[in-house]
This record gives C-alpha cells, sequence and structure tokens, in this order.
C-alpha cells in the first residue's frame, strides 16, 4: 500500500486515545499495539517546522495535527478523534445498542415479575385471563349468539399493568443515566449516553437524564422497537428518544 504523503511516517505516537500511553502509527492507520511513553530526545528545531517536531515528520503534535489547524484542534476525519471511525470512542453501532436493549429488557421483566407478584397484580392477571379463555371455549362448543365478552376489570388491570411496567422502565433508566450514564445493559456492551455535541468523557445531567428516562420509557412501552430502529439509519445513529432528548450514544470500549 502507498502511503498518502500528507500523512506522517510509521512511528510511535502519544495516544489519541487518551492516557501516558503511546501508540503506534504504520503509516496509514492507528494499530492496536501500545506501549508506555518513552522520554523524547532533545533536538533541535527542524527547519520549516514546529519547535522540537522531529525531522521528516509534519509540524505540530503527533499525526493528527495538520497545516492551518488551531491549537488541539482535530483533523482526522474533519471531526472529534473517533467521532464515528478510528480508535477510540465511536459512535454506537445499531446492534450493539440492540444487545443493550435486550439485557434491560430481561432485568425490567425481572423486576416487574416481582412487583407484580408482591402487589398480586399477577394474579388478578391470571385470573382474569382464565376467565376469559373459559368463556371463550364454552362458546366455541356452541357458538351461538355474540362472542363472551372481556371479564369486567380485565381491561382496568391490563391499564394498570402498563403503567406499573412503564414506571419501572422509566425510573431504572433515570437512576442509571443520572448515576452512570449507561444503564446496566449499556454498561455490560460498552455503551455511553451523552449530551450531544459534548466531549464523550462527560456525564448526563439530571435534567438530561430524566428527560431521556421518561421519553425513552415511554417510546419502547407505546411503540416499541420502532424508537430503536431510528438508530440504524439515521447519521448519528439516534434513537427517536435519543432525537428528543438531544443525546448521543458512543462505543467506549
Amino acid at each position: 500500500m502507498t502511503q498518502n504523503s500528507s500523512q506522517p511516517p510509521a512511528g510511535w505516537y502519544p495516544d489519541p486515545a487518551g492516557g501516558d500511553a503511546e501508540r503506534f502509527w504504520d503509516g496509514v492507520a492507528w494499530s492496536q499495539s501500545t506501549r508506555d511513553r518513552q522520554p523524547a530526545p532533545v533536538e533541535p528545531p527542524a527547519p520549516g517546522g514546529a519547535y522540537g517536531a522531529p525531522s521528516g515528520q509534519p509540524s505540530g503534535y503527533g499525526p493528527n495535527s495538520g497545516v492551518g489547524q488551531g491549537y488541539g484542534q482535530p483533523t482526522y476525519g474533519g471531526q472529534g478523534y473517533g467521532y464515528d471511525r478510528g480508535y477510540g470512542p465511536q459512535l454506537a453501532g445499531f446492534w450493539w445498542r440492540v444487545l443493550g436493549k435486550l439485557i434491560d429488557n430481561i432485568l425490567a421483566g425481572i423486576v416487574y415479575y416481582i412487583v407484580a407478584a408482591a402487589t398480586g397484580l399477577s394474579a388478578l392477571v391470571t385470573a382474569h385471563t382464565e376467565r376469559l379463555m373459559r368463556d371463550l371455549l364454552i362458546w366455541s362448543e356452541n357458538p351461538e349468539g355474540p362472542v363472551p365478552a372481556l371479564p369486567e376489570g380485565l381491561t382496568t388491570v391490563l391499564f394498570t399493568t402498563a403503567l406499573v411496567s412503564y414506571a419501572i422502565s422509566a425510573i431504572y433508566r433515570t437512576v442509571m443515566y443520572g448515576t452512570l450514564s449507561a444503564t446496566v445493559g449499556q454498561l455490560a456492551t460498552g455503551l455511553k449516553v451523552v449530551k450531544d455535541g459534548a466531549d464523550v468523557d462527560s456525564k448526563l445531567s439530571w435534567s438530561t437524564a430524566i428527560n431521556r428516562g421518561v421519553l425513552g420509557a415511554l417510546l419502547w412501552e407505546t411503540i416499541g422497537w420502532i424508537n430503536g430502529i431510528f438508530a440504524a439509519f439515521t447519521r448519528k445513529k439516534q434513537t427517536l428518544s435519543d432525537m428528543l432528548a438531544k443525546t448521543v450514544v458512543y462505543k467506549v470500549r
């Protein structure tokens, strides 16, 4: 592969992902190899370059520096480092988000089962469902007259069930976003929710956490995966709840 003349030569540079390590640049892309940062040799300024820049390398600091850029301004891909490619934090892919959501669904289901059993809600749902099935079975043996109506109180029980499920989801999401900027499923898959435009290391404010937690729970409970499918087609890989709450999700590990 021919090396682009605008790229710096292969060598060890400060890790763009942060920390005190150095990462190897192979002349085209960052490699997976890292090492402890080595003491920089003392050299005279290179002609036409920045003070202390190694001879034959572009002026500035490391392979991401560029001519005409302000101090500290990233040039890699025209956006912040790792925004949608390269090493370091990247926008979370659709299937990583699906996996995190499935883990969260399992946890929420366990919590709902415990709450419904403790409050007697699950027993009410079971009783009304069994009564409806019995009425339908009897009617099917002699299908004369109208189909049996829903048992009295079933609609109320189902509405209560939906409210309890929503409340569990909203509280769980809000608390996790406000404390860790991620749900358990997102933590398990290396994801983090960040305010759109904020640094990936920043933490969600409680106002944003409440906004996203409540909106996310409402959308997931009402339109389900229609909310999530937006992440597969939007430029910033945002769900509908992300867009409303003005957040993005990064893959941080």
